[in-house]
Order: C-alpha cells, then sequence, then structure tokens
C-alpha cells in the first residue's frame, strides 16, 4: 500500500516538472459530501449500505495547454462514513464504518465563457487501511471523476465553485469481481495561485 502512494507521489512530480511553463497553476480544494455505496444488481446479500457524509481534501496543479484547455493532477484524500444493516437473526443490526481513499486525479479541463469549465478524467485510488471483513469492498482500482464549474480570477488568484460526481472501483487493482462501489457527489470550493 505505501509502495503504491509512494509510486503516485512520484509520478505526479514528475508530472510538474515536465509541465513547467507559465501560468501554471497550483489548487487546493475542499468539499463537504454525499457519499453512497452501489451494490451491483442481482447480488443477494443480507445487509444493506446507507452512506452518510464525507470530507474530501485535494492539491492540484494545472498546466494549460491552450486558452480553453488545460490537464490536471494532483492528490485528493477523502473519508466517507458509511452505514451498514444487517440481519443475521433477525433482528436489525447498525454498523458504521469509513471509508478513507487517497486518489490520485487526472483531469481534462475545458474552459467556456471565461468564468464556467467542464472537467473529466480518471482516478487511481488507493484505500488506506482498508480491513480484513470490512463490510464494504476494497476500493482500490480506477474511477472516473467529472465536474462542471464556475471560477473567478483576480491578478494570479483564481476562486472555484465545483458541483462533482466521482465513481471509484471501475476496475479493481485486484482480480477481485466488482460488487459494490463507491460513490461521491457534491460541491468542491478551492482555491488557486498562479505561477
Amino acid at each position: 500500500m505505501t509502495k503504491k502512494i509512494c509510486l503516485s507521489v512520484i509520478c505526479i512530480c514528475l508530472a510538474t516538472f515536465a509541465f513547467t511553463q507559465t501560468k501554471a497553476r497550483l489548487s487546493l480544494f475542499y468539499s463537504p459530501y454525499h457519499s453512497e455505496v452501489i451494490v451491483k444488481d442481482g447480488l443477494l446479500s443480507d445487509s444493506g449500505h446507507t452512506g452518510k457524509n464525507g470530507n474530501l481534501f485535494e492539491l492540484r496543479y494545472s498546466h494549460p495547454v491552450n486558452a480553453y484547455l488545460s490537464l490536471e493532477t494532483g492528490i485528493q484524500y477523502s473519508a466517507n462514513k458509511i452505514e451498514t444493516e444487517y440481519f443475521p437473526d433477525g433482528i436489525t443490526h447498525y454498523m458504521e464504518s469509513e471509508i478513507k481513499l487517497i486518489s490520485v486525479p487526472v483531469y481534462a479541463n475545458f474552459t467556456f465563457l471565461k468564468y464556467f469549465y467542464v472537467e473529466a478524467g480518471p482516478t487511481l485510488d488507493f484505500e488506506v487501511q482498508h480491513k480484513q471483513g470490512a463490510p464494504v469492498q476494497n476500493q482500490d482500482g480506477v474511477g472516473l471523476a467529472a465536474g462542471v464549474g464556475g471560477k473567478y480570477t483576480f491578478k494570479r488568484i483564481t476562486v472555484f465553485v465545483n458541483p462533482f460526481l466521482q465513481s471509484h472501483l471501475l476496475v479493481s487493482f485486484t482480480n477481485d469481481k466488482i460488487y459494490e462501489r463507491l460513490w461521491q457527489s457534491g460541491l468542491k470550493f478551492g482555491v488557486g495561485y498562479s505561477f
């Protein structure tokens, strides 16, 4: 697990050095959001999951390709609270758990009408300290994120508001069959500095 995280950080640093030019931007984002666990259709189980709130923190590097398109990467940490209800003895029991993820997103960001943008791209997701026998399947794998947002730039400072949707475990890093997938949706708030 630690090796995967170190490798991801090294890749981000190399990408940052490869894209060194003017007008690059470094941004910080935060989002309180809602998470949900989507269970594959047809899966029979004596339990169910209810997503609760979560918190997301993201550091992002943006490199402009032209006036409208930029490529972005970074590192993201999210903590997702999940409530699992199960009834092995005919009585409903509840258990709360937390899924903590470190993700490396790679976005294509397209600006239109000067103040608005759309972004989408894959994410490499690594679950932090997944326990054997956890109520939700390990979310290590490749996901997908998309969003639309607004931004305003004053000199070198840019502020962002970004509704987003993110799905994890579209492709698993292990050979396990995928039967539970974490979804996140919410509103990111961010501030960036261009250099």
